[in-house]
């Protein structure tokens, strides 16, 4: 049996290309100039998140990546140019940067002055480092040290060493074949990415990141805006450009460039993984966020785990069905039939215990709404004459094909449609309005209601915290808390138990892939834990997983998205093509404000004066402010700049917005004619 022990801490290092490895050794490494250790440090993490937005995101090997001065400061501080920019690109020419253009910037009249203007500037590796030979570079580990990862995903926190042991795995792949398969089947995969009919079936008036792949003097980088479908087509054909989906994401490009530069992007991305496996030790980590484990093997792309061996046997895959909404299905159900005290007690981790209290809360309050008893999860004809429509849903999620039913229900064209929907239920960190989810409810209108307040309860905590002194935010995105009971459920238990059967196997978040052979056993000891808790179990046990359609290659998953700052680059062109500028105030002061944008007007008067609105305002009242008639689009694009950057994770809103939200309260100044 395999011995559970805390292992030592892991090293903190980078894997990037032999080149530019070299180079930043000879550059800085040993360079007396840079006597501190953090100098150094700086300089190593801010090449590691450009090459992440170049490779792993997908922006493109030779593409400048859009990230703002906004971003940068937060790193680094004010003087970020000067102390970790400057050098890399001036002195040592080991990035590169590009000015997108400019824009006219409003003073605070609100005109736009010819004489005050704002560049948009990306920020690349130079392409003559980005060979395909890697190499790892450790960082200097004196007093804290975060890794590029580290600052992207978590910016203050770091990975947790987790005491699963690893029962000394050793995973090989075979680089010759693999890489040849990549290059052969690069333009395939990423033609299958592409699906450019999936938008006719999206409603015209539904708001998405829209990624614009923008030329601007034979350079090239991705440019991103919030908009509508309806406008994007608009948008796009007008600029001779199409609007299309591509692995989980929108673009706007020409297709041909696109996917000329994504096949490029794909072909390296995938064999710097394939050398990592190849030459580097998995080291196991744990996300201090969502419980998920994290290592080299959990985010390998899908498509070349076929390649993989784990002490000299074949891998196969172990999954769940729709497991976040298995997950909630199974939590709804366990309270349902066994109450509160059982499922309570199956959850050690003090994080989950938190979330499953507030999740008991809110289900007390429902209490007259909630059927009496759960569902046999033995009995498929279980509640199946339910008139609940959250039997219904348990019911939907564990005898179904959850996703087909939603395709059916809303009138979907497309199953991925359906997907889309219900990851927006997921993923949104806000309950504001939505066309799609609104028809959700119509057939889970207890559920969707039970989500909301989740989410409502979170907001209205970290709007509560900076009075009471908390730290204690509870992260708002309620597809946290699905992760991180996936994880004591998948971590904690199964992967423990496993590793302790010395069964070869690594987790990749909801699923555990195990060594051949070894399958049987494996998914008895699943099968075991989810008895435990209580829970359904939906596996698919896929011997040629890799052949799987919805999976993330280039791009990381919703819950994981951090988007770039755009406040360094606005186009000249209207964020929504629906939107005009405002009346003039002196001669029309009568808007014709909804029963919702009056709800945000007096919310806001609520509020009142503050320094600074963080702690006051969340991305869903931002989006409602945007919608205010009154506003122009300077100032939605405002809005909107910070939203990207709530996204982004950002602690801080704009000086310019915390002006704009203190000039709204001002009702003395009569400036806006808002009908309060």
């Amino acid at each position: 049996m395999g011995t559970y022990v805390n292992r030592k801490k892991y090293v903190k290092q980078e894997y990037l290309p032999s080149k530019l490895v070299i180079r930043l050794q000879e550059c800085v490494f040993s360079n007396d100039k840079y006597q501190q250790y953090t100098t150094k440090n700086n300089f190593l993490q801010c090449l590691a998140i450009m090459y992440y937005h170049q490779v792993k995101q997908g922006a493109g090997l030779s593409n400048y990546v859009l990230l703002g001065r906004n971003y940068w400061k937060t790193i680094y501080g004010g003087n970020y140019h000067e102390r970790v920019i400057s050098p890399l690109l001036n002195e040592h020419k080991i990035i590169q940067s590009h000015v997108f253009g400019s824009r006219n910037i409003p003073d605070k009249s609100g005109s736009r002055s010819a004489h005050k203007r704002e560049v948009s500037i990306g920020y690349r590796i130079n392409p003559d480092l980005l060979d395909d030979q890697y190499v790892s570079i450790p960082y200097i580990e004196k007093g804290r040290v975060l890794t590029g990862l580290e600052r992207m995903l978590f910016h203050d926190e770091e990975f947790i060493t987790t005491g699963i042991p690893n029962i000394d795995l050793r995973v090989t792949i075979d680089q010759s074949k693999a890489s040849k398969w990549v290059d052969s089947n690069a333009e395939l995969i990423c033609d299958e990415f592409v699906k450019t009919g999936y938008i006719e079936s999206v409603p015209d008036g539904l708001k998405v990141l829209c990624n614009e792949l923008v030329e601007y003097k034979s350079n090239w980088t991705y440019r991103k805006k919030y908009r509508s479908i309806g406008a994007a087509k608009v948008y796009a054909e007008a600029r001779n450009k199409e609007l299309f989906y591509f692995n989980k994401s929108f673009y706007i490009a020409d297709i041909k460039e696109f996917m000329k530069q994504r096949i490029e992007s794909l072909r390296y991305h995938y064999k710097h993984q394939i050398n990592q496996i190849h030459s580097q030790s998995i080291v196991e980590k744990q996300n201090p966020k969502t419980l998920r484990l994290y290592s080299a093997l959990t985010n390998f792309p899908s498509k070349i785990l076929q390649f993989i061996n784990i002490n000299n046997r074949t891998v196969v895959q172990l999954d769940l069905r729709t497991s976040q909404f298995l997950i909630f299905a199974n939590l709804l159900n366990v309270y349902l039939k066994y109450g509160e005290r059982f499922l309570l007690s199956k959850f050690k981790q003090g994080k989950n215990q938190t979330y499953i209290k507030k999740l008991v809360a809110i289900l007390k309050k429902y209490k007259s709404k909630l059927p009496k008893v759960g569902v046999d999860i033995k009995d498929s004809t279980s509640g199946q004459y339910s008139l609940s429509d959250v039997t219904k849903f348990i019911r939907d999620v564990f005898y179904d094909d959850f996703y087909g039913v939603i395709q059916h229900e809303l009138g979907l064209k497309e199953r991925l449609l359906a997907k889309t929907v219900l990851f927006k239920l997921l993923f949104k960190k806000t309950n504001r309005p939505d066309e799609l989810l609104n028809r959700l409810r119509l057939r889970y209108p207890v559920v969707i209601d039970i989500i909301a307040d989740f989410k409502q309860n979170d907001t209205e905590n970290k709007m509560q915290k900076k009075s009471k002194g908390s730290d204690d935010e509870l992260e708002s995105n309620f597809s946290v808390f699905l992760q991180c009971i996936e994880a004591e459920i998948y971590v904690d238990n199964i992967l423990k138990t496993l590793r302790d059967a010395d069964i070869p196997c690594f987790s990749r978040h909801d699923s555990v892939v195990v060594a051949s052979g070894y399958e049987e056993r494996s998914e008895e000891i699943a099968k075991q834990v989810f008895k435990d808790f209580g829970f359904k179990y939906n596996d698919k046990k896929e011997d040629k997983f890799w052949e799987a359609v919805d999976v993330d290659e280039l791009e990381s998953s919703n819950y994981m998205q951090w988007l770039i700052d755009e406040n360094e680059f606005e186009q000249d062109f209207d964020i929504d093509d629906s939107h005009g500028e405002a009346p003039d105030t002196e001669s029309e002061n009568n808007y014709d404000m909804d029963e919702q944008q009056i709800e945000t007007m007096e919310r806001l008067m609520e509020i009142g004066f503050q320094d600074e609105y963080y702690d006051y305002v969340d991305i869903q009242f931002l989006e409602d402010l945007i919608d205010l008639p009154f506003l122009n689009d300077s100032q939605r694009n405002l809005l909107y700049d910070d939203i990207n950057n709530l996204n982004y994770g950002m602690s801080f809103l704009q000086e310019e917005t915390n002006a704009f939200l203190r000039k709204l309260v001002s009702k003395d100044e009569g400036i806006l004619g808002i009908p309060y």
